[in-house]
């Protein structure tokens, strides 16, 4: 496995490349949602490291939604927001506001879990177009639970 700040690169036993990375898709002007990608590539071009615990095979991926949202937020001049403004959000569908103009679902994260018991956690990252990855169980165990995954 290869991590840099863009892609996530995952060599497959049989020499296929997984790269994992971030979709922009532009909802509106000036409202942007970003999304895990990944694509299968027939050959890797890298050598990749692997990670001990995922490499015996048996894994299980689950894949995540998320959502990316506006709001508005006219009333909040004082804060330094103008009048008619709008804030932008991204979290997990429970976390979607009853006041959202504009709703962008999208697949936010990836976890893939090992049968040893490890998991890592790919996901959108704070930054504009980076991947996160998770590797510390008690994180990847507290994603999870946020997104109410007991599986």
């Amino acid at each position: 496995m290869a991590v840099a700040d863009h892609e996530v690169t995952v060599i497959l036993r049989d020499g296929r490349a997984v790269r994992l990375g971030i979709d922009t898709a532009e909802v509106e002007a000036l409202f942007d949602a970003y999304r895990i990608r990944a694509e299968v590539e027939p050959s890797p071009g890298i050598l990749g490291v692997p990670v001990e615990d995922f490499i015996e095979g048996g894994n299980d991926v689950v894949l995540f939604t998320g959502v990316t949202w506006s709001e508005p937020h006219g009333a909040m001049t004082g804060e330094g927001l103008r009048e008619g403004s709008s804030m932008h959000f991204s979290g997990h569908p429970a976390q979607l506001s009853q006041s959202a103009e504009v709703v962008c679902v999208t697949t936010d994260a990836v976890v893939v879990a090992s049968g040893a018991g490890r998991g890592i956690l790919f996901r959108t990252g704070l930054r504009p177009g980076t991947v996160e990855v998770e590797r510390n169980p008690e994180k990847v165990r507290a994603f999870l639970l946020e997104r109410g995954y007991d599986g």
